[in-house]
């Protein structure tokens, strides 16, 4: 897998921007991109377990090959997102909320991702732009409790975006939400409100610039992208959970504790996120170069599949449940 491949994410961007432009039905494309055509795409391409070897490993590290594809995406994403703004009050009331939705999807499918990854960044830089990223979808508080909540306490009681056996995603979805938020709180509750406090700036200079439907608009997107980070937690973790030992503590991670999946073109759109269960071992290692692991439990179908699945539990309990059975034999 080559670090250039990860530039597929523009396909993503054009179909947004021509969604924003297109009239209806048209601008349903990016609807029909995430939920149709990325797992279609995921079943004709096949999966991918190759991992690169040393000497590409020690050059996939460097910023230099890491960065060009994460900081293009911080510049689609405003770019994108101002975009669909600044035509919201031309919009019917139908259009401005299918622009909503639209918009929602990039900037929580890949600005949510971003944002992950540079997160996990030491330098200060990075995580000024993870922090922009989420921020503009009213979810600053994430950099708090992911890095230092839920990689913690992941596949735990304790972690509220491990979603449990037998949890549906409705269930699971006012938890994961409400408890994230009090998580991180608890975690830097000065962090939290700084965040809060450059969102509502953001949300109030939209109102006051671009006027009622934009700002209507800026909080459909937010809460799509919310939604859908909160979707991909429930797919990432749902039923797995670590051992607690003897003193209250809990076994290591392990890569058994990640949902995995090996579907080579929803990897190159999601920037190798679901090659969660290396991430979790090695969380400071850029995306380039997560590694596939064959111990890791196997999801059927990549993120965007899987949450198609997770939006009807009966069907989603039948084929996930028996998995995790087999699991703890």
């Amino acid at each position: 897998m080559n670090p250039m491949q990860f530039f597929t994410f523009l396909i993503f961007t054009a179909i947004t921007v021509f969604g924003i432009e297109a009239p209806f039905p048209f601008n349903f494309s990016s609807l029909v991109f995430v939920f149709v055509a990325i797992p279609l795409l995921d079943k004709i391409i096949g999966e991918d377990k190759s991992n690169p070897d040393t000497v590409h490993e020690q050059n996939w590290k460097k910023t230099s090959v890491w960065a060009p594809a994460l900081y293009v995406y911080v510049i689609t994403h405003f770019f994108v997102l101002l975009m669909s703004l600044a035509k919201a009050q031309i919009l019917t009331p139908r259009d401005l909320v299918i622009s909503g939705i639209a918009t929602g999807l990039y900037t929580g499918g890949l600005g949510i991702t971003v944002g992950h990854e540079l997160c996990h960044k030491r330098e200060k830089v990075h995580r000024f732009f993870a922090n922009a990223l989420l921020t503009s979808v009213w979810y600053g508080h994430f950099s708090v409790e992911h890095v230092r909540g839920h990689h913690l306490e992941v596949a735990t009681p304790e972690d509220p975006a491990s979603a449990r056996k037998n949890e549906s995603v409705y269930r699971f979805l006012p938890r994961t939400i409400s408890g994230t938020f009090l998580h991180a709180l608890k975690i830097d509750r000065r962090e939290v409100i700084k965040g809060g406090m450059v969102s509502t700036f953001m949300t109030v200079a939209i109102g006051i610039l671009l006027g009622s439907k934009a700002l209507g608009l800026f909080f459909i997107q937010a809460i799509v992208a919310i939604l859908l980070l909160e979707l991909v937690n429930y797919v990432e973790h749902y039923g797995l959970s670590r051992k607690k030992l003897e003193k209250g503590r809990y076994e290591r991670v392990l890569p058994m504790h990640s949902w995995n999946s090996a579907h080579k073109f929803s990897n190159l759109i999601l920037f190798n996120l679901q090659r969660h269960s290396d991430h979790h071992s090695t969380a400071h290692l850029p995306y380039t170069v997560l590694k596939h692991q064959d111990s890791a439990p196997q999801l059927p179908s990549g993120y965007p599949g899987m949450i198609l699945l997770a939006l009807v539990p009966s069907i989603w309990f039948k084929i996930m449940n028996p998995k995790i059975d087999l699991l703890n034999r």
